[in-house]
């Protein structure tokens, strides 16, 4: 939930609004190979996405994300469970849900071949714009998502930053209330992928300005994507396994973490440490001075460490018990971001 889907909740005598986004109990398998158990990709999932807000579905791959983004934007169709929609519920209303919704799938859904405006009107015409209307829808899109001045050029020629630019005008046509992404940034370098959150982060501060609420679910395996959102959602083998803020999870995670290779095991030990076993090596909390007296029994014993606050890929491990697969920047799995490296 939300900072401020939390306050409306406490304040006396007011009554919290319905999520835009309900999720409850879903279950979905997907038949194996030649007499091959079923492939469980939601094991019960429940979530909620308060209206206006931004959530971070943070896992890595096979962890259900694209699955429920499927089945959310009504393209699949859960086991059981329900999922709602701006209080439509996906599988038995879904021509009402697809009204409300903008989606940027994983894999771009533009035509190489058609010019960037010509891919615009397909998608209006879609919505059932014509003539005027259209135009303007165009041209508004456009320049919101900064490539008015490419309308002419074919998105074959364009770079995986402005072609996602261009995914994402066609999303907000026809002023969704809720938008879908699904590991929208893949393939992006770092400076398109911080470029592509902040448009997300104008575009939500835009609509709120002219009295909407734009409500953004986006699927990451990053942990700096997540750090984005209001509220990162954890998600291991088809369930969620933490919700919060990025500052509140690590919080409550704790302080500051040391972590090593396995030759650092006895040393983190005899500085009084609790030990959590982390890939190869090991991961090591604890008060303030045995943290300082673990890291100088390191020091001295020449073993590397990294020393420094808990990340979201911390937090991740200690609830999932697994790590986040690092995706194709490579940064996603790396629980020592942020702290600071020793090497004798």
């Amino acid at each position: 939930m939300s900072t401020a889907a939390a306050e409306a909740v406490d304040a006396p005598g007011s009554v919290a609004p319905a999520p835009s986004i309900e999720v409850e109990a879903m279950r979905k398998a997907f038949r194996g190979r030649r007499g091959a158990a079923p492939r469980v990709a939601l094991d019960g999932i429940s979530l909620r996405v308060a209206v206006g807000s931004w959530a971070a579905l943070l896992g890595p791959n096979g962890a259900g994300k694209s699955t429920l983004m499927r089945i959310l934007a009504t393209l699949v169709a859960a086991d059981s469970g329900f999922a709602r929609v701006m209080g439509r519920d996906a599988a038995r209303d879904a021509g009402a849900v697809r009204a409300v919704l903008g989606v940027v799938a994983q894999r771009p859904g533009l035509d190489p071949l058609l010019t960037v405006r010509e891919n615009l009107a397909c998608q209006a015409a879609l919505f059932g714009m014509a003539g005027a209307a259209a135009r303007e829808a165009i041209e508004r899109a456009a320049e919101d998502a900064g490539v008015a001045d490419r309308l002419r050029d074919r998105v074959g020629g364009l770079s995986g930053g402005l072609a996602r630019r261009v995914d994402l005008a066609r999303a907000m046509l026809s002023h969704p209330a809720v938008l879908l992404l699904d590991e929208p940034t893949a393939g992006l370098d770092h400076e398109s992928r911080s470029a592509f959150l902040d448009l997300l982060r104008a575009r939500q501060t835009e609509a709120r300005a002219r009295g909407r609420a734009l409500t953004i679910l986006m699927s990451t395996h990053l942990m700096d994507e997540a750090e984005r959102a209001d509220e990162a959602v954890l998600v291991s083998r088809g369930r969620v396994v933490g919700s919060g803020t990025a500052s509140a999870l690590r919080a409550a995670l704790g302080g500051t973490l040391i972590e090593a290779g396995a030759e650092a095991l006895a040393a983190l030990r005899s500085a009084g440490l609790a030990v959590a076993a982390r890939g190869e090596g090991w991961t090591a909390t604890g008060a303030a001075d045995d943290l300082e007296a673990g890291a100088a029994a390191l020091a001295r014993s020449g073993i590397a460490f990294s020393f420094g606050p808990p990340t979201l890929g911390d937090v991740y491990l200690a609830l999932a018990g697994e790590s986040l697969a690092a995706g194709p920047e490579g940064d996603a799995g790396s629980g020592a971001q942020g702290r600071r490296r020793w090497r004798a």
